[in-house]
């Protein structure tokens, strides 16, 4: 298993909340009646990444965000392999600036990926690192922490 925290650049997308907490990505605009979800750009570029390497993902909320939580957790099924993502809100003053979970680059995403064979891991991993500023825990503090 590989962890990495990510510091979002910006948003992917943004999509409809109700349509979210059901498994689905559902676009929406902001001008819109309907609620909001912030995607930031680390989680669709793993989305994205994963769909490369099969066409067959499932993407499952584990814990939404709501009305009083920004935070919000996902995983993605591709068969032999899984990401958990969590979405937690770490820059732009939130509370103070209410509309700070507006923007996706306030955002930093905990990446936790698993597979069956390590190179998929790796090919995950690396598009990530590439693109944006990580921290990751290595293989052996995980078995340490435990």
């Amino acid at each position: 298993m590989i962890t990495i925290k990510a510091q979002a650049k910006g948003t992917g997308r943004v999509v409809n909340w109700a349509r979210f907490k059901k498994g689905e990505l559902v676009d929406q605009s902001r001008l819109g009646l309907s609620l909001t979800v912030v995607i930031p750009d680390v989680i669709t570029d793993v989305i994205s990444r994963c769909q490369e390497l099969t066409d067959r993902i499932k993407i499952e909320p584990l814990f939404p965000n709501g009305f009083t939580k920004t935070s919000f957790d996902i995983t993605i099924d591709g068969g032999s392999f899984h990401v958990n993502c969590g979405r937690r809100l770490v820059r732009g003053l939130f509370p103070l600036n209410p509309i700070a979970a507006e923007f996706g680059s306030n955002y930093d995403v905990l990446l936790n990926i698993s597979a069956e064979k390590r190179e998929i891991e790796e090919d995950i991993a690396s598009a990530i690192r590439g693109k944006y500023m990580c921290q990751e825990k290595s293989n052996s503090e995980h078995r340490h922490s435990r």
